[in-house]
């Protein structure tokens, strides 16, 4: 989203809609933080990602007060999280992925629905597809999408996490000669390039960008 109260906290270094998933969950001073906090917190990072435009964050906001599906959804993007952790783990470490993680996957893609549009373009016509979301389940669904073009069109040797041994952020290496090493300089580059005697204290950056560069296809944005 534009503000920068909430989403101020979240990161975006996987270079890749499902990795920046992923790193929804980081390791601050010592422990397992959750950046999806709340249902406003998935709802702030679809709007970031741009699966879910501004003024449509906050009508699902409005549309959903007070709703229990909610806390469900929020709770299965949570289950779902853990599931992409897993294949992306599998992949670094060249294991075959387990089918109940593609299960989950189609799972959540049996839930898409939409409708094509024909689209003049500059140079012609384009076919568009336009999801429509009337649950709140509907919202999610992208990130499956990811998921599966990354493990159709990815080049798995370009998945890495990040070099730190106390990071949990991963991302797909784009840099020249594939040489990158670190999530972010600024979260853990700088700070193990520091001497060993020094010691770091510090705080969740207010904000990392890194690059918003996302290679693949972009998951169709959302109707209500």
């Amino acid at each position: 989203m534009r503000n920068e109260g909430n989403a101020s906290k979240l990161i975006f270094v996987g270079n890749h809609i499902c990795l920046d998933f992923i790193n929804t969950q980081i390791i601050h001073k010592g422990r397992i933080v959750d950046l999806l906090r709340d249902f406003s917190h998935l709802v702030e990072w679809l709007a970031e990602t741009e699966l879910l435009d501004f003024t449509k964050s906050k009508e699902t906001l409005r549309k959903l007060t007070g709703n229990p599906e909610r806390e469900r959804v929020l709770a299965q993007a949570r289950e779902f999280r853990a599931v992409l952790r897993a294949i992306i783990e599998r992949i670094i470490e060249g294991k075959p992925i387990q089918k109940s993680a593609i299960d989950a996957i189609n799972k959540l893609l049996s839930n898409r629905i939409g409708y094509p549009q024909l689209i003049q373009a500059r140079n012609g016509f384009k076919t568009q597809f336009y999801a429509e979301s009337s649950e709140a389940i509907h919202l999610i669904v992208p990130i499956a999408e990811s998921a599966s073009d990354l493990l159709c069109h990815g080049d798995f040797s370009l998945i890495k996490k990040c070099d730190n041994p106390d990071c949990i952020l991963y991302f797909y290496d784009i840099s020249k000669n594939h040489a990158r090493r670190w999530c972010s300089m600024n979260i853990c580059g700088n700070r193990m390039n520091e001497p060993p005697e020094t010691e770091i204290r510090g705080s969740i950056p207010s904000r990392l960008s890194g690059t918003k560069t996302y290679l693949f296809k972009r998951p169709p944005e959302f109707k209500w």
